[in-house]
């Protein structure tokens, strides 16, 4: 027997209300300043596999976000669902390319680099400049890391986030379309970085655009400031996504590091107002998750497990 087809111990479960499954969880388990706080107990911060076992004994879901940095191959899929009970989801982070970010060619698998022109892999190379014949073979290679979950009914959503900057592009959405054949198969959920696409020039094209396809707005908790949308509540399918990155002025620097942009914590002051909004939202969707993204030091981690608390109360 493989190690990791060692049974796993009973998931936590979601909140539910009224006819609302809620699911709390956070972007990412494996972050390297999570694994570093006290979250996690002693024993588990060098075992991935005892790391992820603890993870599902406390929050339902996960949003994984290494599938953004790089394409993450099926049978990592399998080893996670192995090492962890049936009900816990996971929520998948479409790869750069896939919503025209960039990413480092060397992060690519060998059979996907070698499509490339040699002048092309030797440096950081965004979505849209790809030729067709790779970017179509990163969206099955993804495709097929994601299919896992699906096959397994574990899957949550998975998650297309716009460039940081980005405003109202049709293009974009259109782009979108072009890849209907994988989209359709999955709960798609779709994040804005711009307050732009809620303009009034704009926003119920882009809202309809999202209800007619049956894809869920991702509500943003962020810094009020600047170009960043704002926290308001938009519901487009049957489900919603809040992603809280945390309220830190650094999200708006340029060359801020993740650590650094990413370090919030919630107060509970905070944590009651959304927890008074989440509410409101379970009478309005069938599923809802609630995702931390405030990941330096952990600060995401005890966000989490507070708004928890506070839910269940």
């Amino acid at each position: 027997m493989e190690l990791f087809d060692v049974p796993s111990p009973v998931s936590r479960a979601p909140i539910r209300l009224g006819g609302c499954d809620l699911y709390v969880g956070t972007c990412s388990w494996a972050d390297r300043s999570v694994v570093a706080s006290d979250f996690y107990p002693r024993g588990t911060r060098t075992d991935p596999r005892a790391r992820l076992r603890f993870y599902a004994t406390v929050f339902p879901t996960v949003e994984v976000d290494a599938s953004y940095h790089a394409l993450q191959p099926p049978e990592r899929a399998r080893q996670w669902l192995a090492w962890t009970p049936e009900g816990f989801v996971f929520n998948v982070k479409a790869f750069a390319w896939l919503t025209r970010h960039e990413t480092d060619p060397r992060r690519l698998p060998p059979k996907i680099a070698a499509l490339l022109p040699p002048a092309a892999r030797r440096g950081a190379l965004r979505g849209d400049r790809v030729p067709e014949e790779a970017l179509g073979a990163a969206w099955d290679h993804f495709a097929a890391f994601v299919a896992e979950f699906a096959s397994a009914r574990r899957l949550g959503y998975v998650l297309f986030q716009f460039p940081k900057g980005q405003g109202f592009s049709p293009d974009l959405l259109a782009y979108l379309d072009a890849w209907t054949p994988y989209l359709r198969a999955w709960p798609v959920a779709v994040e804005i970085r711009h307050r732009d696409w809620l303009d009034r020039r704009h926003r119920e094209a882009f809202l309809g655009y999202l209800r007619e396809r049956g894809y869920a707005y991702v509500i943003p908790d962020l810094v009020p400031a600047a170009y960043l949308p704002p926290p308001q509540v938009e519901v487009t399918a049957n489900w919603s996504v809040v992603r809280f990155h945390g309220r830190n002025p650094a999200l708006l620097e340029r060359r801020a590091s993740t650590d650094r942009a990413y370090d919030y914590r919630y107060s509970l002051d905070e944590l009651r107002a959304w927890a008074a909004d989440a509410r409101r939202l379970a009478d309005r969707v069938r599923t809802l998750y609630l995702m931390f993204n405030n990941h330096a030091r952990g600060q995401g981690a005890h966000n989490g497990r507070e708004l928890l608390t506070l839910l269940a109360g």
